[in-house]
């Protein structure tokens, strides 16, 4: 993982098909990567970038907003944190191409180099699965929790901010957070904010910072509602440890990492195995937006996609249902916070001949929420333009190294770094464009 930290002058070089307008982002430069010969090694196109306010159109790589306005909660945000010691909250739902924080790390590192390091941010409070990460905190926690993420659907529903839960009755039982990242940014924590659930008969836990008890927390109420119990210290490397006493039912959600400083916190919110519709089917949607609340995210991304793929006949009425009562709930929640739906990566399987071919349905999922988008006044980024399109996974898997893994599904680290630095240039570019035609309509 450290290499995701290196930086490198070498120069990233993708052919596009014909059926594409080839370019190539700045910021993608990092390795000497070579992908199979396309049909065409024209020169790329430039982009065109208008500085009138009521331009909406967009090409391969930028942000899509039909109302024009999706975004603008966002940029604002942004545009304080510039400007003034504010800090600018993004929360990125997804599946679990972002479980590892791959893609999403790098979205959170370049932010930060621009506009400022306010920390990690939220980080699930233990480990659904054997690769959930955070890049730059080492995460460890101890046997005796039972997780329970929303994909399982079971239980209450109670899945809170990050869509898992995890619960203990015995004693003894830690989750341990501490920043380990030596590089530009992620070093400093000045506050442990930690999401639990309060409940009767709720059991209490210790909150320890460099060893040192600071507190016990008690989860037992008359009523079953979202906790929350914050630590401040001097901005800092700090190790916090969450201790259960054994005197009753803990249940944690999660632990959120600032750093006291201006700039971007960037939430990872990937479920294993996740679609759009948990959101909505299995979210208890008073819990989920408790904790919405208590975050504050100026952007919601929703990146869903991988998994609704698999199957060729997905109920698209469903898709679109579901999608629209999680727009709603996030509104209800968050009436000024801005919604950005971030398209499935090309996914692949194999066809004919055992040739590498798109999943059908990914075309389709792309279209829906493209529309969707504009019918309820969200921006949407076509990932799957913006990496090549058809038949990208294909050429991602031949490249040398490797862009995508084995599954035809998910990306290599460095195939990672590169989606993650799409949607980072995407978001860059729509909000420079907006600055730039403020500027200018103020004049």
């Amino acid at each position: 993982m450290h290499l995701l930290r290196q930086k490198t002058t070498h120069t990233f070089a993708c052919l596009m098909t014909l059926s594409l307008l080839p370019f190539v982002i700045p910021s993608l430069q990092r390795w000497r990567i070579t992908l199979p010969q396309a049909a065409s090694t024209q020169a790329p196109a430039q982009a065109t970038v208008s500085t009138s306010p009521m331009i909406t159109e967009s090409g391969p790589g930028e942000i899509e907003d039909a109302s024009g306005k999706a975004l603008q909660p966002f940029f604002a945000a942004l545009r304080k944190t510039e400007t003034s010691n504010h800090i600018t909250r993004i929360s990125h739902y997804g599946d679990s191409p972002i479980t590892g924080d791959l893609i999403t790390s790098t979205v959170r590192r370049t932010l930060q180099l621009r506009f400022g390091d306010a920390g990690h941010g939220f980080i699930l409070a233990a480990k659904p699965w054997a690769w959930y990460g955070h890049i730059g905190v080492n995460h460890s926690v101890s046997s005796g929790w039972q997780s329970e993420p929303m994909f399982i659907g079971k239980g209450d529903h109670r899945y809170g901010f990050g869509g898992a839960t995890f619960t203990t009755r015995a004693a003894g039982v830690t989750a341990s957070f501490s920043t380990v990242d030596k590089g530009e940014v992620g070093k400093s924590v000045s506050a442990f904010d930690i999401y639990f659930l309060a409940q009767p008969g709720g059991g209490e836990f210790d909150v320890e910072v460099d060893g040192q008890r600071q507190a016990r927390v008690t989860t037992a109420s008359n009523e079953t509602r979202s906790g929350f119990h914050r630590v401040n210290m001097a901005a800092g490397e700090h190790l916090l440890t969450l201790r259960t006493v054994g005197n009753g039912e803990v249940r944690l959600f999660g632990v959120v990492l600032e750093s006291g400083a201006r700039g971007v916190q960037y939430d990872s919110l990937g479920v294993n195995g996740a679609f759009v519709g948990l959101l909505n089917r299995y979210q208890d949607e008073a819990t989920w937006a408790e904790q919405l609340q208590r975050r504050k995210p100026d952007l919601v991304i929703l990146a869903y996609g991988a998994n609704e793929s698999e199957y060729e006949n997905w109920p698209m009425e469903q898709y679109e249902k579901d999608t629209r009562e999680v727009v709603r709930r996030i509104r209800a929640a968050l009436p000024n916070a801005s919604i950005l739906f971030v398209g499935p990566m090309d996914r692949g399987k194999r066809g004919a001949g055992a040739a590498i071919v798109t999943r059908p349905t990914i075309p389709k999922l792309i279209e829906a929420q493209r529309r969707l988008a504009a019918e309820l006044g969200c921006a949407f980024f076509d990932t799957f333009t913006a990496m090549g399109g058809e038949g990208t996974v294909a050429r991602w898997y031949e490249a040398k190294p490797k862009l995508m893994t084995s599954d035809l599904t998910h990306p290599t680290w460095q195939g990672s770094e590169i989606v993650g630095s799409l949607i980072h240039d995407a978001l860059l570019r729509a909000y420079e464009k907006r600055r730039g035609a403020t500027t200018l309509a103020q004049k």
